[in-house]
């Protein structure tokens, strides 16, 4: 199953940095395979958050920002003539990095690529550049879940749900970069536009986690504190990304169910005719 994260809000929802967090929960707590990738500016960035470090990627990045046609000039100079291999962070977490041909907008084709390289058993988790760029609204159509990340601000969630987009429907939504005394928002989903609590999740700020980003330590920060006691400053932190961890599992099962239900009553329809 394809899971895409994005935001309609750049640099404030932590959809990387969500994706980083999930995906290593996720294995931790269900032993299941997952597969992560990126495809927007610093697409190793994901990687080196997951593995080694990102300050002077981010600094590439910055140097040679430009938009062409929709989608970073970034990617082809940092992937043209290239070839990218998967690299393995821990026995059931791997980072599978978006391929191109020089002649063409890598990451048009990148997703097929990526499939293709797909095991049955994998989930694929994308972390996904905001907006709808060709390769972004790529991701969106061909997602079979979409996990759509707010910043702690009702204007950005408003915003969201009165541009009417195909979004709304189904996803999955995290508040991303909580805070305590932010709390209200998740009633406000609730109440103002009807989000029952099996389909919304939280993952507070955490200096710590974001200090671990940068260094390329999040793997082992996050299973160091995946057991903390009550008592520790991480417990707030952990205790609700894993929650989230496990709604956003149970939500993709039920709709995994309903749509395996759905693809088998027109046979047993058409059978008794």
């Amino acid at each position: 199953m394809n899971i895409a994260f994005w935001s309609n809000v750049r640099h404030q929802s932590g959809v990387t940095a969500g994706v980083a967090l999930i995906s290593v929960l996720w294995v931790e707590m269900f032993v299941e395979e997952i597969a992560v990738t990126s495809n927007h500016i610093c697409n190793h960035s994901l990687m080196q958050r997951l593995y080694g470090g990102i300050e002077q990627e981010e600094k590439i990045a910055k140097k040679t920002y430009s938009y062409v046609l929709g989608e970073p000039e970034y990617f082809r100079m940092l992937y043209s003539g290239k070839v990218q291999k998967t690299l393995w962070l821990s026995e059931n977490l791997r980072f599978i990095p978006m391929e191109s041909r020089e002649s063409e907008l890598f990451s048009i084709e990148g997703l097929d690529e990526i499939n293709k390289r797909m095991s049955g058993k994998e989930h694929l988790m994308i972390d996904t550049a905001c907006g709808y760029g060709l390769s972004s609204q790529k991701i969106l159509e061909e997602a079979e879940l979409t996990v759509v990340m707010f910043p702690p601000c009702r204007e950005c969630i408003d915003s969201f749900f009165q541009s009417e987009s195909s979004l709304c429907k189904d996803s999955f939504f995290i508040l991303g970069n909580y805070l305590k005394e932010e709390s209200w928002l998740t009633t406000y989903l609730t109440r103002r536009y009807g989000i029952p609590e099996e389909r919304m999740g939280v993952i507070p700020y955490n200096p710590g986690f974001a200090q671990a980003m940068k260094a390329g330590d999040t793997i082992s920060y996050i299973t160091r504190n995946m057991n903390c006691s009550k008592r520790n400053g991480e417990y707030h932190w952990i205790y609700n990304a894993k929650k989230t961890v496990k709604r956003l599992r149970g939500y993709m099962m039920s709709r995994r169910f309903l749509c395996e239900e759905y693809e088998r009553v027109p046979e047993e329809s058409s059978g008794g005719d």
